[in-house]
């Protein structure tokens, strides 16, 4: 595999992680979806007070995760993602060691190999690739973390696994289609004393066949993450993400729907797209609109109005609108906190 395909599969699995970050909800009570354990989880009761809290909380899954920035480019650097990049504190330690352990040696292998970490611990890599000199689909890349500490702040211990899934274009070039999924398993992240873990498959799509138009889509049937004992799952998520390189900024529109479950909002509530958000640059949202449902048919209707200023519309009991609050982005950003 080429050298700008593979920073492009890590640079993918790194707006996964952040896609995916935040948690999400059960859609059967309990039992397993895709494999992955989902505890049982009720739905949220939406009050006023509440709601800017869980607004944030789904805003924070939606686009608050680094979507608005035009992150996907061939010779993206590795270590460039999980930076200064906007994430929750929940998956911003899975997503930097996953960005940080994964050096560019590991990355471009074309064979396996089992590499001392830069202080403690070791990293296999499984590389099962069918032409080491071009892509192909069902090329696998397992990472086998054992305690490993490359020096950069974090431990991380367990699996990832990168699959191509999909293939068209040419990687080479600004035209190309890729699929990817993505697998964690017993993943887990130790940074600033606090540990976090990570289960579940997402998939990804990158395609950039009609350049300058590119269009990411992310999904997964549930993803698990723990910190501190809290646990929170995103289950029936899926984002598309279209971006227009022939603006400056660049013209970037969202659609999403999932479920997300967090002890943060107190249960579960499903979000669909009533209209698609849409962004410049790496601004908030000018114009869009997610509606959020509840227990006992509860909603909360968040409308951006501009790029500054977002408006929450909420029916505590499902017969008409009880309070609108008008409040700044950062404000119902910093709410979810």
């Amino acid at each position: 595999m080429n050298r700008a395909l593979r920073n492009l599969c890590i640079a993918a699995a790194g707006l996964t992680l952040l896609a995916a970050c935040g948690g999400g909800g059960s859609d059967d009570g309990g039992g397993l979806t895709g494999g992955v354990p989902i505890p049982a989880s009720e739905p949220a009761t939406i009050t006023v007070e509440n709601a800017p809290l869980i607004a944030g909380t789904v805003a924070e899954v939606a686009m608050g995760q680094g979507v608005f920035s035009s992150i996907f480019t061939t010779d993206l650097p590795i270590a460039s993602i999980g930076g200064d990049v906007a994430v929750t504190p929940v998956m911003k330690p899975v997503l930097s060691a996953a960005m940080k352990t994964a050096n560019p040696s590991q990355l471009y292998a074309t064979s396996s190999a089992l590499e001392d970490c830069a202080v403690t611990g070791t990293v296999d890599v499984q590389v099962t690739v069918e032409n080491p000199l071009e892509p192909s689909i069902n090329d696998r890349f397992v990472f086998e973390f054992t305690n490993c500490d490359d020096g950069t702040g974090v431990v991380v211990d367990g699996g990832m696994t990168i699959t191509i899934i999909n293939l068209g274009g040419d990687p080479a070039t600004d035209s190309f289609l890729l699929g990817m999924s993505i697998e964690f398993s017993d993943f887990a992240v130790t940074e600033g004393g606090e540990t976090t873990s990570a289960s579940g498959a997402i998939t990804i799509t990158v395609d950039s066949l009609t350049p300058p138009v590119t269009t990411i889509t992310i999904s997964t049937s549930a993803f698990v993450t723990t910190s501190e004992g809290t646990e929170e799952v995103l289950t029936n998520f899926t984002v598309e993400i279209t971006e227009d390189a022939s603006m400056f900024p660049v013209a970037v529109t969202v659609e999403t729907s999932f479920t997300i479950s967090s002890p943060r909002i107190g249960g579960e509530v499903t979000v669909t797209t009533s209209l698609a958000l849409e962004s410049m640059g790496e601004e908030y949202p000018f114009v869009g609109e997610l509606r959020i449902e509840g227990a006992g048919n509860s909603v909360i209707v968040m409308i951006a109005l501009d790029a500054d200023t977002v408006r929450l519309q909420i029916d505590i009991n499902g017969d008409g609108f009880d309070e609108t609050i008008d409040m700044t982005w950062d404000e119902l950003m910093a709410a979810a906190a």
